[in-house]
């Protein structure tokens, strides 16, 4: 039985059946009884903060072009920062020692004046699940087959994960639970 805890990586199969899902990468944030929030860490977006604040009309004094990437399909007009807890303001959310996220517009004003955490990545929308779907995608339990499930991987931190190529994430994951791949996957 697999299990998992927050801030563990999801890494898709090389057969998901979901295409959004395709080579992803996820952060698990929270894990609780009413169910499972996630973002996804290694898709990137055509856009960058610059567009995404200037199409949405909130006033940011020169705001970086930071790329943005995708958190997942649910909510998709929502935006969230993924951060180290070097950075913190009254609306931060401490996931961990080492992780923390952030969803405000005072963040944007932060990001524009230079102020920001070490390590972080902006992305829009997030992966949820509801109470009890997680555990069974992760166990194979119908619908979801074995061969289909996610692969879990502790978290080496933010330096580890959102340092990487993103194009390169996916492997590197992966590599951190290759015994689990052949279990799963072979």
């Amino acid at each position: 039985m697999i299990s998992v805890s927050g801030t563990d990586l999801l890494i898709a199969p090389p057969a998901m059946p979901d295409p959004r899902f395709r080579r992803a990468v996820l952060m698990l944030t929270h894990e609780h009884d009413s169910g499972s929030f996630a973002l996804c860490v290694n898709r990137l977006t055509t856009h960058t903060l610059r567009d995404v604040l200037e199409s949405s009309n909130i006033d940011v004094m020169n705001p970086p072009a930071i790329p943005v990437y995708w958190g997942g399909p649910v909510s998709t007009n929502s935006l969230w920062m993924l951060h180290s807890t070097d950075w913190v303001t009254d609306d931060t959310a401490i996931i961990s020692s080492a992780w923390a996220m952030t969803s405000s517009e005072s963040m944007f004003h932060s990001i524009a004046d230079g102020d920001t955490p070490r390590h972080f990545r902006i992305v829009m929308g997030y992966c949820a699940w509801t109470q009890g779907q997680l555990s069974a995608e992760l166990n194979g339990n119908g619908p979801w087959q074995k061969q289909h499930s996610w692969l879990v991987a502790q978290n080496l931190g933010p330096e580890w994960l959102l340092e990487q190529d993103p194009e390169n994430l996916w492997g590197s994951a992966t590599t951190l639970c290759s015994h689990q791949a052949v279990d799963s996957w072979l």
